[in-house]
């Protein structure tokens, strides 16, 4: 990445490796959720002694099959899920010397962690400092008891109520929420209410995110059988094409379609996905992409602790790979530094042909090699980037 007085340029950047980690297990499996997770209620996971022994022989597995993984230096960790607020701290701390004893890590490697409300409190905040965890994501969607039973997560009253005291007195310094919008049964002045109420707290990160219907849900099942109704497209777009503006009054930049972040706290595990950067992904249902291939793990934990993962590998076509991950960037980016580091000559000429031409549709900016969305964009993004794929 590349400083200048009034934003960060997203370049090409090959030296680094992220690490994803993830951890399967959940109080409640949410109705809408579409990534691998298993509900256990309240207690911990009784294998978790062999999962984290299995994290370790994986990354070992993948180190063995790219030796050069060991060359690269390790900016970003991000443990997720599932809840990984739900495991054993220690087993955190280590997970966290066993990779410090396999790689060489940044100065400022950024280690995250995701964490649900029920499991959020100031002596937690405080474990994760001391083991070297500089960065929490809790995963908040709405205060909104309606939609929280709408959505089929759990809801601790007395844990929500306190949310915005405890991560503005938290130790960690980069914390972020996540919030979601269009959900059946709430109103756009529900979500607002939500909205104002953390960025009352300044909070350096939020993620806004539509409600999205995904097959294989719950949710999507309901829908299906009529036990519920899909979410609200219209207040949805109202809301995305608000919140730019809104959150630039805030003090926000927003970087990605669904990301706002001030200065500097952006999420730099994220935008490895968004700028082509390699990363492990470890644990069941993780998905890796690494030397130019892709990988995912089984969406099964005993299966994943009892078989090591296979060395299937599938090498990923960066025409397609960029438009879908790059251009989901509302922050700048150098695109000919990525364009000619990772496309054969005609893709280049055919991703530029069609840059121009969004340009002068006054969808993009160009300037030396930078490239940058317009907000006229947002709602035509996905028909944009089929553009440029074909």
């Amino acid at each position: 990445m590349k400083q200048t007085t009034n934003e960060t340029i997203w370049q090409v950047r090959n030296s680094f490796l992220g690490i994803y980690v993830h951890f399967p297990y959940c109080f409640k499996k949410c109705d809408y959720c579409d990534f691998y997770s298993e509900g256990i209620g309240s207690g911990p996971a009784n294998d978790e002694m062999s999962l984290f022994s299995s994290y370790q022989k994986e990354v070992l597995e993948r180190i063995s099959h790219f030796p050069n993984l060991k060359n690269k230096t390790i900016d970003t960790v991000f443990f997720g899920g599932g809840t990984p607020s739900k495991a054993t701290t220690k087993l955190w701390e280590n997970f966290l010397h066993f990779l410090r004893s396999e790689f060489e890590f940044a100065k400022d490697t950024e280690i995250s962690i995701e964490v649900n409300p029920e499991d959020l409190n100031p002596n937690l905040l405080d474990e994760y400092a001391k083991i070297g965890i500089n960065r929490v994501n809790v995963g908040v969607q709405t205060r909104n008891p309606i939609g929280l039973e709408f959505l089929g997560r759990h809801y601790d009253k007395e844990k929500y109520d306190s949310l915005r005291s405890t991560l503005t007195n938290s130790p960690i310094k980069r914390v972020g929420i996540d919030l979601m919008y269009g959900i059946p049964g709430l109103q756009e002045s529900d979500f607002f209410s939500d909205l104002t109420y953390f960025l009352e707290a300044g909070l350096p990160h939020l993620s806004l995110y539509s409600l999205t219907l995904e097959k294989g849900t719950q949710y999507s099942r309901d829908v299906k059988d009529h036990k519920k109704t899909e979410p609200e497209e219209r207040t949805q777009s109202e809301i995305l094409l608000t919140l730019p503006e809104l959150m630039g009054r805030n003090g926000y930049r927003w970087y990605e379609v669904s990301n706002y972040a001030k200065p500097g706290f952006e999420s730099k595990h994220n935008l490895k996905y968004w700028t082509y950067e390699p990363y492990l992904g470890i644990g069941p249902g993780a998905h890796g992409f690494v030397e130019g291939s892709r990988y995912g793990n089984p969406r099964n934990a005993n299966l994943y602790q009892k078989k090591p993962p296979k060395n299937q590998y599938e090498v990923a076509t960066p025409n397609a790979e960029l438009a879908l991950t790059l251009f989901r960037l509302f922050s700048p980016f150098q695109y000919l530094d990525f364009i000619q580091t990772y496309l054969d000559t005609p893709s280049q000429t055919h991703y530029i042909q069609t840059i121009h031409k969004w340009e002068k549709q006054g969808l993009c900016s160009l300037s030396d090699g930078v490239f940058q969305w317009e907000r006229e964009a947002l709602l035509l993004l996905d028909d944009l980037i089929l553009e440029i794929t074909n």
